[in-house]
């Protein structure tokens, strides 16, 4: 079997999914990139975008692209591994792409009706099978008459390094104290995550704490940041930059709380939280959607009403005072066991043969 594997970018987790895919067996993979992750040079086309398909130009010469690959190489499947960000085309020539059958992957939901008009357009065919990496988006998608949804969690891809890693170590790589409750704010710095709201809660809050703010630049600014903790600045350590792979794990491990209190906006999977729930750390979550459902269902943690501060700083001081006693059950251990890589491998494997 044919697949060809469609990418826009390779930031952030987004090369690492595509490796991983690639190890599903008994399948012929072809990359459609903009860059080689590895393969043989007869299974990668390089796609160079000029504006990231913001414009229905660009994502017509790309439709047109992945055509005339699926002709050439004769393409079983096309997987789109970024159906969130051609959403504003409504699946305009996806269906008419000459494969058997379309796979798009969604990491996120998102509501409003001109979404939910476009989500039934990408997935008005038969041959389309869609996949949600949460039972809450998995359910949403259902909702609006979808059937062909797969399920895949989202992985810890990175379980094996993280998992082994010695905490007290990774403090001492960043600095932080060994006797006061690290909550760890990991990954990029948008302002889905509810950032600035949390970081001036903080404020208030009457236990002992200790921030490890850590991550790249995004539509939440590092001047912002500091504007925010200016209150209790001393006891925060900031790395507001590209994490390298190694400083990613060790901000995971060093971390005894995992941040994720994200926004209303935001329904899907975290990498911050796998990996933390990867690394047995307690997690401090939205209540609503996604991750709200994770660490309620597999009691990882706490949650918290995001627009509401009191809850959310009353949480955060529950959280800090049990981090140092909270240990994984029979619950967290095994949803621990469900994000290991191998299961997602798996997973896409029963998507690509299903007929």
């Amino acid at each position: 079997m044919k697949i060809l594997l469609c990418e826009r970018n390779l930031t952030g987790h987004r090369k690492l999914y595509m490796e991983w895919l690639t190890k599903v067996p008994e399948i012929e993979f072809y990359i459609l990139a903009p860059e080689n992750i590895g393969m043989d040079c007869t299974h990668f086309i390089q796609y160079k975008a000029s504006d990231n398909l913001k414009t229905l130009k660009e994502y017509l010469k790309w439709i047109n692209q992945i055509k005339d690959v699926v002709k050439k190489e004769k393409i079983d499947a096309v997987h789109i591994l970024d159906g969130d960000s051609i959403m504003r085309f409504f699946g305009l020539g996806l269906h008419h792409l000459g494969a058997r059958k379309i796979v798009i992957t969604y990491h996120h939901f998102f509501p409003g009706l001109t979404r939910r008009m476009s989500y039934c357009l990408m997935n008005r065919s038969r041959k389309t099978v869609c996949v949600a990496h949460t039972a809450s988006v998995q359910r949403e998608l259902q909702m609006l008459g979808i059937k062909n949804v797969a399920r895949c969690e989202y992985p810890a891809f990175y379980f094996d390094s993280i998992s082994q890693r010695v905490s007290s170590e990774c403090k001492a790589a960043f600095g932080l104290p060994e006797d006061v409750p690290t909550i760890g704010i990991i990954g990029g710095m948008n302002s889905y995550k509810n950032i600035i709201p949390f970081l001036e809660a903080m404020a208030d809050c009457k236990q002992n704490f200790h921030l490890l703010i850590c991550g790249k630049e995004s539509s939440v600014t590092e001047k912002q940041i500091k504007e925010a903790i200016l209150p209790y600045k001393d006891k925060v350590k900031l790395v507001i930059r590209q994490l390298s792979e190694n400083e990613y794990e060790q901000a995971i491990a060093a971390s005894d709380i995992v941040y994720c209190v994200y926004g209303h906006e935001f329904d899907g999977a975290s990498g911050p939280l796998t990996d933390g729930v990867c690394a047995q750390k307690m997690i401090l979550s939205c209540k609503h959607g996604s991750l709200g459902e994770i660490v309620s269902e597999n009691l990882l943690g706490l949650t918290a009403e995001c627009n509401d501060r009191a809850e959310v700083i009353m949480q955060t001081e529950l959280a800090l005072c049990r981090s140092k006693i909270f240990r994984y059950g029979e619950a967290a251990n095994r949803y621990r066991m469900q994000i290991q890589p191998e299961y997602f491998i798996l997973a896409y494997k029963r998507v690509y043969s299903k007929r």
